[in-house]
């Protein structure tokens, strides 16, 4: 009795590699040290805005003023 081939099962037997990444371009390299450059800057403000605003405004995650002159968290 002749041996049987094996079904298919939809996937290819081959294993599968990845493709060789190539190293980043100079000019890419550029490009990301700028993005980080830009991101680095803007978080800076960030951090100066928040902290030119009054300590209620900035803070008020973490307490509220009552009308008589107490807080509450």
């Amino acid at each position: 009795m002749p041996r049987r081939q094996p079904q298919p099962t939809g996937r290819s037997q081959r294993k599968k590699t990845r493709p060789a990444v190539a190293a980043a371009s100079p000019s890419r390299r550029k490009q990301l040290a700028a993005l980080a450059a830009e991101s680095d800057r803007q978080l800076e403000e960030l951090i100066a805005r928040r902290l030119a605003l009054p300590l209620d405004k900035r803070m008020n995650f973490l307490r509220r003023r009552l009308p008589g002159g107490g807080s509450c968290l």
